[in-house]
């Protein structure tokens, strides 16, 4: 599904990237079974991190190596951020859909950047590499990004797909009318391939709560 580049694999030789493609997925918004399961995550987030401060979150190895990482490019981990304002200030997990919260929740829970595409709106081959700082795309929300040297990120051949750095693109999201999903995570090194299979299977596991009829496509870690 995913060739990956020997300049991906000369400079991130310690770094994975994961998929899981599936399909017969009917997206919804507002679906009990998922909210359920977000209502007891976001009680679980609040509990665990009571009385305590973001910085107490890089105490997480996983969240820590991101963070590391994300710096050498001058940026924050986003999804710190996220964890915050979900765990710290009490505020709800928000999203368009069934489908982008069963995402965005595993994404929480473990705190691996992932992403999330409508696979009909992505052309093989996928190409994952590394920015020689020329590359662009438009990212969610139709903001026009320009790669840091270094990024990492995953084209189609019609253009990027999404970068660790920027994102997702504004041409693959994940609509209502999605029923083939394809959703990647971007392991930072040092992050294993265990903890990034397991991370797809919960996430697969939230899309048959979604949607009982789905079926899994792939699901695999390259290199």
């Amino acid at each position: 599904m995913i060739t990956v580049s020997e300049n991906w694999k000369t400079t991130y030789p310690s770094a994975y990237f994961g998929v899981l493609a599936m399909e017969g997925i009917d997206n919804s918004i507002g679906n009990p079974g998922i909210e359920a399961r977000k209502t007891r995550l976001e009680e679980e987030l609040r509990r665990r991190y009571l009385g305590r401060s973001r910085k107490d979150f890089l105490e997480v190895d996983n969240l820590a190596l991101y963070e590391r990482h994300f710096r050498k490019f001058g940026q924050g981990y986003p999804v710190l951020h996220q964890l915050e304002t979900v765990a710290l200030k009490g505020k709800p997990i928000l999203s368009p859909s069934s489908l982008v919260a069963a995402m965005f929740m595993v994404e929480l829970k473990n705190g691996f950047l992932t992403a999330g595409h409508d696979l009909e709106k992505v052309f093989r081959p996928m190409v994952l590499d590394v920015a020689e700082g020329n590359e662009t795309y438009q990212s969610m929300g139709g903001k026009d990004r320009k790669l840091q040297k270094g990024d990492m990120f995953l084209s189609d051949r019609d253009g990027i797909l999404s970068s660790l750095l920027y994102g997702p693109d504004n041409r693959s999201h994940i609509t209502l009318e999605t029923s083939r999903a394809l959703f990647t995570v971007y392991g930072v090194p040092s992050l294993g391939t265990r903890e990034l299979h397991r991370h797809l299977e919960e996430i697969e596991e939230l899309v048959f709560v979604l949607s009982p009829g789905a079926a899994r496509v792939k699901l695999g870690v390259y290199p």
